[in-house]
């Protein structure tokens, strides 16, 4: 069985692998991603309503915009990572402020992985474990970036 990694664990062994780099502060870039990932969230969000909706489609719609914000976020400290655990392990680790959800983002990229290498498909129950927390993560992130933003 593989052993589940802290954020701390995650961060040393990326940070000793280079995948994290120096990343340019470009605000209207900034704007820009924030501006196109919000899009795609909504988006995501009207998806649901529909009466038969793909749980897979929303859900990645959904991990995406999550997952682009936090590379917004992480610009303000002038980093990037290409690698999704080393974004969130990122964000926990230098965003304490916002307080998220190892457990959550660890299980969300598991199943996106699942989906994306081995077809396992996402269910509506499987979604609904989710979709809260989904909502409350991006919008933190949101909050976050607009407030940064706001600054400049």
């Amino acid at each position: 069985m593989v052993k589940d990694l802290s954020p701390e664990e995650v961060y040393d062994a990326l940070i000793s692998q280079g995948a994290y780099e120096e990343a340019n502060l470009d605000w209207d870039v900034i704007k820009k991603n924030l501006s196109m990932a919000l899009e795609d969230y909504a988006f995501g969000k009207t998806l649901r309503k529909m009466p038969h909706p793909s749980w897979r489609v929303i859900f990645n719609i959904h991990y995406d915009a999550l997952r682009e914000l936090g590379d917004q976020l992480m610009r303000f400290k002038k980093v990037k990572c290409s690698n999704h655990q080393g974004v969130f392990a990122f964000l926990v680790l230098k965003f304490k402020e916002l307080d998220f959800d190892w457990v959550f983002l660890e299980r969300i990229r598991q199943a996106r992985n699942k989906n994306k290498y081995e077809n396992l498909d996402i269910s509506r129950e499987m979604w609904k474990t989710v979709e809260l927390q989904f909502d409350l993560s991006i919008s933190a992130l949101k909050r976050e970036i607009e407030s940064k933003l706001e600054k400049v």
